[in-house]
């Protein structure tokens, strides 16, 4: 019970992370491919990354002629 409990935690800390870090690495990689657009790194820029991630992602949308 003990080690479900831990790879749980773990599982949800690995999440978290890649939440906060994944549109920071977004721009940093964005500003490293393309130095002109200087993306400055901020609250509105983390959210921008993260909402465009979200649909670039696209899970709910599905184009399959069902």
């Amino acid at each position: 019970m003990v080690k479900k409990m831990s790879k749980v935690s773990l599982l949800l800390i690995v999440l978290l992370v890649a939440i906060i870090f994944g549109p920071l690495v977004t721009i940093w990689s964005l500003n490293t491919l393309f130095p002109v657009l200087a993306i400055p790194y901020s609250i509105e820029t983390w959210v921008a990354a993260l909402i465009i991630g979200g649909i670039v992602r696209g899970d709910g949308v599905s184009f399959k002629g069902k």
